[in-house]
C-alpha cells in the first residue's frame, strides 16, 4: 500500500565546521538509487510502497541535481527486511522495548552505542563463522636473470587459506598444493627432483617441474618454485571476514542465521552494561555487602540463546571428511 511518512533529521554543520547546513537531501539507497527530494528543512514527507522492502537515506547537500556534493550521512530509514546496520539497530531496539515510535518517542539506547556493539558483534562472527570465499593470483615468472616471483598478497580479508589449485593457461593442469611442512631442515624445493621429504615428487611436464608447497605468512603466500609466468595462475578458496559497517544504509553480505546471532550479541552488551549500572548504583546492604539481584539477569539468558544458536548453527555445517589409506 502507498502511504506517506513524515521524516525528520538533526542538524549538522556541513560542509563549514560551526556553520549549520542550509540544504538536506532524502535519496533511496536500496532497492534502487535515487533522489527522491531535496530541501532547506529539517523535516519532509517521503511517499513510499510499504510492502516493498527500501531503505531512505538523508544527507546534509549543496548545488544542485544533477550535479550535488553530499556531506556525511544523518539519518536513515528502513522499511521491511534489508539487512543493513539500520535494520539491526531497529531489530535490537525493538527486543530492548526502546522503539522510536513509541508514545514519548526517548530514544534509551544511543546510535554510536548500539553500533559499537555492532561491530563487536560482526568481528566476534567473523571469528565463528568465517564466510567462505576464493580468488585467483596470476603468477609472474621470471625476467633475464631474475627469477620468478615467489611472494604474493592475498586479499585484506582473509583469515586463512583453506585449499590452494595450481593451473596453468591451457586449464589442462589442475594441481592441488600442499601446506609447506616446516621440518627436516629443508627450507626449498627447487631442485629437479624435488625433495620427497616434502611430500611432492612430480615427474616432468614439458621440463617444468612443479613441487606444490605454498605457507602463508602476514598476508601473503609464498610458493617454492619459480612460476613460468606464462598465463598460469593459483586458485584459493580462503576463509574470509564480513566488512565491518561503515555506515547505516550499505547492504550487508550477511544472512539471515548472521543476524540473529549479532542480535542476540547486542542485546547481551545492552543487557551487561544496564545490569553493570544497576549493580553500582542499588542493592547494596548496610555491610556494605552486595545482594544478589532480586530477577534473573537478563544478560544471562540472552547469552543461553546466544550459545544455542551457535551450536544449532555449527551443527547444520556440512562435515569435511578426508579418505585415509588404509
Amino acid at each position: 500500500m502507498q502511504i506517506t511518512q513524515a521524516f525528520s533529521w538533526p542538524t549538522t554543520n556541513w560542509p563549514v565546521p560551526g556553520v549549520a547546513a542550509t540544504q538536506y537531501t532524502v535519496l533511496q539507497t536500496y532497492p534502487t538509487s535515487s533522489i527522491v527530494t531535496t530541501t532547506n528543512a529539517t523535516f519532509t514527507q517521503v511517499s513510499f510502497d510499504d510492502t516493498v522492502p527500501c531503505v531512505f537515506q538523508v544527507r546534509p547537500s549543496s548545488g544542485t541535481s544533477p550535479s550535488l556534493t553530499y556531506g556525511p550521512e544523518l539519518s536513515v530509514f528502513v522499511n521491511g527486511y534489508v539487512v543493513c546496520r539500520a535494520y539491526i539497530r531497529d531489530q535490537v531496539r525493538k527486543a530492548l522495548n526502546d522503539r522510536a515510535d513509541s508514545v514519548n518517542a526517548n530514544i534509551i539506547w544511543p546510535d554510536d552505542e548500539l553500533n559499537n556493539y555492532i561491530q563487536e558483534a560482526i568481528i566476534e562472527l567473523n571469528r565463528l563463522f568465517p564466510t567462505e570465499k576464493d580468488t585467483t593470483v596470476t603468477l609472474v615468472g621470471s625476467n633475464g636473470f631474475i627469477a620468478g616471483q615467489r611472494n604474493y598478497t592475498l586479499p585484506t580479508d582473509c583469515y586463512y587459506i583453506r585449499t590452494v589449485e595450481y593451473v596453468t593457461a591451457d586449464g589442462k593442469l589442475h594441481l592441488w598444493l600442499k601446506e609447506k611442512p616446516f621440518r627436516g631442515g629443508e627450507s626449498t624445493a627447487t631442485s629437479y627432483i624435488g625433495y620427497p621429504k616434502l611430500g611432492i615428487l612430480l615427474s616432468p611436464l614439458a621440463g617444468r617441474y612443479y613441487p606444490g608447497h605454498y605457507d602463508m605468512y602476514e598476508q601473503q603466500i609464498f610458493i617454492d618454485w619459480d612460476p613460468a609466468g606464462d598465463g598460469d595462475y593459483l586458485h584459493l578458496r580462503y576463509a574470509g571476514q564480513h566488512p565491518l559497517p561503515t555506515d547505516d544504509s550499505t547492504i550487508l553480505d550477511l544472512s539471515a542465521e548472521d543476524l540473529f546471532l549479532i542480535s542476540l550479541r547486542v542485546q547481551r552488551s545492552c543487557w551487561l552494561r544496564t545490569e553493570g549500572q544497576d549493580v553500582r548504583l542499588s542493592r547494596w546492604t548496610e555491610g556494605k555487602k552486595r545482594d544478589d539481584l532480586p530477577t534473573v539477569k537478563m544478560s544471562s539468558e540472552i547469552q543461553k540463546m546466544y550459545n544455542q544458536a551457535i551450536i544449532n548453527r555449527r551443527e547444520r555445517r556440512p562435515k569435511v571428511r578426508r579418505l585415509v589409506r588404509r
